[in-house]
């Protein structure tokens, strides 16, 4: 579950309803108290088990206290890793405030379709949201032997460590996918990026909530797929996204607007280049089998990432910070699955940055780590994250529009 403390991205990770096993503060003014959690983190996860990569999940051992257990699953999961067809079209992602009527009206008939879908679909857009939340929400645990021969459990997390940049991964490409069956089969179709990195004053503005998803109705006559009610009032237009948001709605004035602009470019400047000139940091720290949640997220993850989910959330919804700002519920606002294209695109951006050793991590713990995904044809299937690294295998992910 996710907290906001002014300035504070704050995670508690649970599960099982025991008692909150680890909390994580990442602060903008007090790195102290960051340093002393995730000390007291690793000093309590000494002992464990080697480290291991972990396992593929089992959906029907799911337990947690939010409810958020993905669609059970009664066929045969195969041994095998998923295969990626390799012969599905080379699609290019578009930036989304560069869409044209045409593509609109694809995408959203799209989410109409998914939105359609009854819960007992395991495709279907409360199961997408409920997976998300399993995997963010401790939903999945591991029992294992420390070197001692005592029992202790281990949550399976994917944020606030390396595995966060290729589950999200894995997790739009099934999304994606699951569309382009809905459209019929259409291999071509391929989800936007909010490309809100880009600070150009230049029309069409890319650096504010894209019209497609700004609008109640579409077309003034039927209400919009690509609309969520449970938004921050400070993404009304012509609203600037701020990169380091701390609960407070502005008066935009245009001097004001300038000056989020240049803060927002040295942000991303800070998060892209100067303080992730190696892998471990862009990524984060490692996660395994034998290791503990939360250790440290990579430079993307919790700044701009998490503020964007926060800014884009209403602190004053019933659930304050719904749908964006919340983890359980933060997939059901159609603009995540466009905020993670731009995070996954920001991926290869950094790969391609001269300089420093900006390479995909190589551990064998990493690149062996396996999670499990619905497939457009609702069939369960296992993926390695070492799939995650060919980026052909997505058929899409070297492809955008608009570059950063």
């Amino acid at each position: 579950m996710l907290h906001l403390v002014r300035g504070s991205l704050v995670l508690f990770q649970g599960g099982n309803n025991q008692s909150n096993l680890a909390a994580v503060c990442i602060a903008h003014k007090n790195m102290m108290m960051l340093v002393v959690i995730m000390s007291l983190a690793v000093f309590a996860c000494k002992g464990l088990v080697q480290a291991v990569p972990f396992p593929a999940p089992n959906f029907n051992d799911c337990n947690n206290y939010q409810g958020c257990c993905p669609a059970p699953y009664n066929g045969t999961i195969s041994e095998k890793l998923y295969v990626f067809d390799r012969k599905l079209p080379m699609r290019t992602r578009p930036a989304a405030h560069l869409l044209d009527d045409a593509y609109i009206a694809k995408y959203q008939r799209a989410y109409r379709l998914l939105k359609a879908l009854p819960d007992s679909d395991p495709r279907s857009w409360k199961n997408q949201a409920t997976l998300h939340c399993a995997y963010c929400n401790a939903a999945f645990n591991f029992d294992v032997l420390t070197s001692s021969g005592r029992s202790s459990t281990i949550s399976f997390e994917v944020h606030f460590g390396w595995l966060f940049l290729p589950w999200h991964r894995f997790f739009l490409y099934f999304h994606e996918r699951i569309l382009a069956k809905l459209l019929g089969d259409d291999d071509t179709f391929a989800l936007p990026f909010w490309n809100w990195d880009n600070q150009s004053p230049e029309p069409p503005l890319a650096n504010v909530i894209p019209l497609a998803f700004a609008n109640p109705m579409y077309d003034n006559k039927v209400q919009s797929s690509l609309y969520d009610e449970r938004r921050n009032r400070c993404t009304k237009w012509p609203n600037l996204i701020d990169l380091q948001w701390q609960l407070e709605c502005a008066n935009q004035t245009l001097e004001l607007q300038t000056s989020l602009r240049q803060w927002n470019n040295r942000l991303m400047y800070t998060q892209l280049v100067t303080a992730a000139p190696i892998s471990r940091l862009f990524f984060g720290e490692s996660y395994t089998l034998g290791g503990a949640p939360g250790r440290g997220a990579g430079t993307l993850e919790v700044t701009p990432h998490g503020t964007v989910h926060l800014w884009t959330g209403n602190p004053n919804a019933t659930i304050p910070l719904s749908d964006m700002g919340i983890l359980r519920y933060a997939a059901l606002d159609p603009i995540f699955y466009a905020h993670h294209g731009n995070i996954d695109r920001l991926w290869e951006v950094w790969k391609s940055l001269p300089g420093g050793n900006r390479k995909d991590l190589s551990q064998a713990d990493y690149l062996n780590t396996q999670f499990l995904f619905y497939d457009e044809n609702a069939a369960l299937v296992k993926v390695q994250i070492s799939q995650a690294l060919n980026i052909n295998n997505f058929r899409s992910g070297t492809h955008y529009s608009h570059e950063f």
